[in-house]
């Protein structure tokens, strides 16, 4: 669904005069909150709440996120599996509840039920919980077979009585209801895009402070659930022969999923093409090369916030990864190096390398005869996958692999 696609936001989009945002404003977007309200005071951030975030592009994140909060309401319902049918009046399969009465936000809605689609791995999930018949129902529900799969449900609510916290999507502008998610009704906080954004500015902001480093929003990706963005610091380090090296701390979020805050190390190589015009790529090591700092779902709002502290490994993460890329000036085959990459993408077993794994290929097809010709082939895979953000990914970890570790 093009709703829930995750959208790429390059600097290109970035206006020239956002130079970056107050605190104050900056805190607008965590509304009512508890737990955010409860992550700002301890980490005082009232205190700070008159001081600007000089961080090129901090306006254009946070009017983005505004954007999203906007569209979407995300509510979290607990319902017992007795009061869910399956469903709609349009023979449409939907996860139906019945029994909302207990909930204030569906309460203020007026709205006795709601019918909604499960988007992502929702209805695998769901039928999974429900001993293991989710490649059975998928079986059923895709070839039509509505009767077989309700009765199955019926007799599994004889027999198997359970309550779960379902993540709704509210669609307010087109009124449209999407089951997101299955979540822990015990371990679960929720550290969501709004905290992460906040968290993510005044990490960096207090690190302006105490490094002297500047940074700017360089890339971003996001859709309704999912956050990605990368922060180019103003270090510079040389690469003899080739370019300079950049170094970005990467920011992510994953609502759903158990690790949701992660800072982590990427390095970008300008380099001088042969026509004399520079061009970027983007290279990034494996996680436990990369990570600086990680908060997972289920920690207490107290060890999240410790975990922060961690922000002062970035430079001995970048530092790793720079010794890491020096290693490339050592390089005498470039061709063989280019074939590394070509083995990996003609093995490639996910089905978005698969879309674009002829153009890809041809594009490696070119012979290189030196380091710079292979950056410039390299940067060029990379932007043939620029709007698909996984293929992106993972041609940047296997760029890596070859360049690096020779495999």
């Amino acid at each position: 669904m093009e709703n829930f696609r995750k959208q790429p936001l390059s600097e290109q989009n970035i206006p020239d005069d956002d130079l970056g945002i107050k605190v104050s404003e900056l805190l607008s977007i965590i509304g009512n909150n508890k737990l955010s309200a409860f992550i700002v005071e301890k980490l005082n951030v009232v205190s700070i709440k008159d001081e600007f975030i000089a961080i090129k592009g901090a306006r254009t994140l946070v009017n983005i996120q505004k954007s999203v909060n906007k569209k979407f309401h995300k509510e979290d319902l607990i319902s017992d599996l007795e009061d869910i049918s399956l469903y709609d009046s349009n023979n449409e399969f939907t996860i139906n509840f019945n029994n909302i009465n207990n909930n204030e936000y569906f309460q203020e809605l007026g709205i006795p039920k709601i019918s909604s689609t499960p988007i992502y791995s929702a209805a695998r999930d769901f039928f999974s919980e429900l001993y293991q018949m989710d490649k059975y129902a998928s079986v059923l529900i895709r070839n039509g077979y509505r009767d077989i799969v309700e009765t199955n449900l019926s007799m599994l609510k004889e027999i198997h009585k359970t309550s779960k916290r379902y993540r709704i999507l509210h669609d307010i502008k087109d009124n449209l209801f999407y089951l997101r998610a299955i979540i822990s009704l015990q371990n679960y906080h929720n550290y969501d895009n709004n905290i992460a954004v906040v968290i993510s500015l005044l990490t960096l902001h207090d690190e302006t402070k105490r490094t002297g480093l500047e940074y700017r929003l360089k890339k971003f990706e996001y859709n309704e659930s999912f956050i990605r963005a990368f922060f180019e610091s103003s270090e510079v380090k040389q690469l003899e022969g080739i370019g300079i090296v950049k170094n970005l701390i990467e920011i992510s979020n994953d609502e759903i999923k158990r690790e949701a805050l992660r800072f982590s190390g990427v390095c970008s190589i300008v380099f001088g093409q042969e026509d004399g015009i520079d061009d970027e790529l983007f290279i990034q090591p494996q996680e436990i090369k990369s990570r600086i700092l990680s908060v997972k779902h289920n920690q207490v709002p107290k060890t999240a916030i410790q975990e922060l502290s961690n922000i002062e490994k970035s430079s001995i993460v970048h530092e790793n990864i720079y010794n890491d890329i020096l290693k490339i000036t050592k390089i005498k085959n470039a061709d063989q190096i280019k074939y590394l990459v070509v083995s990996k993408v003609e093995n490639a077993k996910n089905e978005d390398i698969k879309k674009l794994k002829s153009q890809i290929l041809a594009e490696l097809s070119n012979s290189v005869s030196n380091i710079l010709q292979l950056l410039t082939v390299f940067r060029k895979i990379e932007l043939l996958a620029s709007e698909d953000i996984e293929v992106t990914e993972y041609l940047r970890y296997i760029i890596y692999q070859a360049l690096i570790e020779r495999k």
